[in-house]
């Protein structure tokens, strides 16, 4: 399929691999060729992956992913701290986030959401929680769970809620970031400059699929879908 023809079902498919993309890298994978998904092996690979990491064994289960990820996902958890810090003054959030044990989680998310609440917009770090979505869409349809159809309409409001939330790559791309980090919550210094890696190599590299697809393209595909899940 020539995903650059940027028209119905195609543009679909290729903004959903955009979202996804740097899950792509993450997993050795070229966000511009499907094809080694499609190997007997790699398909084996994922529905192991897909097993141990989300629980997924069926349709059923991607879907209760998939409606967990578009409802909830790590965003709601993020923008609670973030409402509670931006009740509090610049000292009293350092107070505040001292009093946690440094050797759990939850010190390390209020940090991340303090470093990150005035750099992001309104939607927070919902950029993590869509391009996981966009990919266990397609991964979905790759282990036969679901059609490829299928994985294209479900996409859709995924799509326009990204577009709606984000002003461009870049933002997404920071916001992709700083929700990984929320998502793991001790990451180390090298872990998280690989994965800026990754979206660097997205954002510069010319012939990137970022680089590819302008981000205020009008996705005539959405037209008549559900409300975005972040309305």
């Amino acid at each position: 399929m020539n995903r650059d023809s940027q028209s119905g079902s195609n543009l679909t498919e290729l903004w959903s691999i955009s979202l996804c993309a740097v899950l792509y890298k993450m997993n050795g994978l070229d966000p511009g060729d499907d094809d080694e998904w499609e190997s007997a092996k790699n398909i084996e690979m994922h529905k192991q992956s897909f097993k141990r990491d989300w629980g997924i064994e069926n349709a059923d289960d991607l879907m209760r992913n998939l409606q967990w990820l578009a409802e909830e996902g790590h965003r709601e958890s993020f923008n609670q701290i973030r409402s509670f810090l931006s009740a509090l003054s610049e000292a009293e959030q350092t107070k505040y986030i001292d009093s946690i044990p440094k050797t759990t989680g939850g010190y390390r998310k209020h940090q991340i959401v303090k470093a990150y609440m005035n750099r992001l917009p309104a939607a927070g770090i919902a950029a993590w929680d869509l391009g996981r979505y966009a990919y266990l869409s397609r991964k979905g349809a790759v282990m036969g769970y679901i059609s490829q159809e299928q994985s294209l309409e479900l996409v859709k409001p995924i799509i326009a809620a990204a577009q709606q939330s984000y002003s461009g790559w870049r933002e997404y791309g920071t916001a992709y970031l700083a929700g990984r980090q929320f998502w793991w919550a001790q990451p180390t210094a090298a872990s998280a400059q690989k994965m800026a890696g990754y979206v660097r190599s997205l954002l510069l590299n010319a012939d990137s699929l970022w680089n590819r697809l302008e981000w205020e393209m009008p996705l005539e595909e959405t037209a008549g879908q559900p409300a975005s899940p972040l309305a």
